[in-house]
């Protein structure tokens, strides 16, 4: 014997028909998150579900150490702001910074303005020259310094950017 229920305006579904089409739509909805997942993970190629998930706690805990790798430089550069600071030095030499990580490159320029002026343009150049693509360039003007800004990434991987030649290109152009 079968119990009929009525919902909406004269449609009737028994019990069994409601849980199919809430486990469908439980599917469906689960299915748009696992695309939605899939997105951030992989943007560029379709995976499994167990796959996905595999890449997907393998990026999370990149993306944690890449967090903690950035409070750390974060602090460590606050630090030595303050120190500089309270010795009350008004000039600053050219500080500049070069982290690489896989194919990925960043370098962070902070010089005086009363320095040479330098043009972000002839720093890109230095990037491209030794086989990188640069990804983002920013300038900003601080008070009393000028702070560079380059990511960079190379453009074939397995060759990847020697961080070396581009720290000695831009020291030779800061000087």
């Amino acid at each position: 014997m079968e119990r009929k229920t009525e919902i909406g305006e004269g449609s009737s579904l028994s019990l069994r028909e409601k849980r199919n089409i809430r486990e469908k739509e439980r599917r469906t909805r689960m299915k748009d998150l696992f695309c939605l997942l899939s997105s951030h993970v992989s943007p560029t190629r379709r995976l499994p579900v167990p796959q996905l998930i595999d890449e997907a706690t393998s990026f999370m805990i990149r993306m944690k150490e890449n967090v903690k790798f950035l409070k750390e430089k974060k602090k460590a550069l606050l630090g030595e702001e303050v120190g500089k600071r309270s010795a009350g030095s008004s000039s600053l030499l050219p500080k500049l910074s070069i982290h690489s990580r896989d194919s990925i490159i960043e370098m962070n320029l902070i010089i005086d303005v009363n320095m040479k002026r330098l043009m972000l343009h002839e720093l890109m150049r230095v990037f491209e020259e030794e086989g990188a693509q640069v990804m983002t360039a920013s300038l900003q003007n601080l008070n009393d310094r000028t702070a560079y800004t380059i990511i960079a990434q190379a453009v074939i991987c397995r060759i990847g950017i020697d961080p070396s030649r581009i720290e000695n290109r831009v020291r030779d152009i800061i000087f």
